[in-house]
């Protein structure tokens, strides 16, 4: 259970950290949209590779080159992050259309 609560860690700390460097971007920089998934993904491999973190391991599949299944967690780290960052911006905008619905 404890590689389960640190993939999901690594989720929200991938999200953050490709937020901190979308907000160091001036919005005067026209950025390609594959430019972030990249950038969340490099992120996310790297920290489950350094971390070795697997979550293929965690369920009981073993690879003979261990690099292999933290990669594939790192990706699936980074996919998570911007799934996770997409359910925040929808509760954020829902308590927003909430708000203005009761100032009416």
């Amino acid at each position: 259970m404890e590689a389960w609560a640190l993939i999901l860690l690594f989720g929200i700390l991938v999200e953050a950290i490709v937020q901190v460097f979308k907000a160091a971007v001036p919005d005067t920089v026209v950025t390609p949209g594959w430019l972030w998934p990249v950038v969340s993904s490099v992120i996310g491999v790297a920290m489950c590779v350094t971390a070795r973190v697997d979550a293929l391991s965690a369920l009981g599949v073993e690879i003979t080159v261990p690099v292999i299944g933290r990669a594939i967690t790192g990706l699936l780290v980074s996919r998570g992050s911007n799934f996770l960052h997409d359910i925040w911006e929808k509760i954020k905008n829902s308590d927003n259309v909430d708000d203005e619905s009761k100032d009416t």
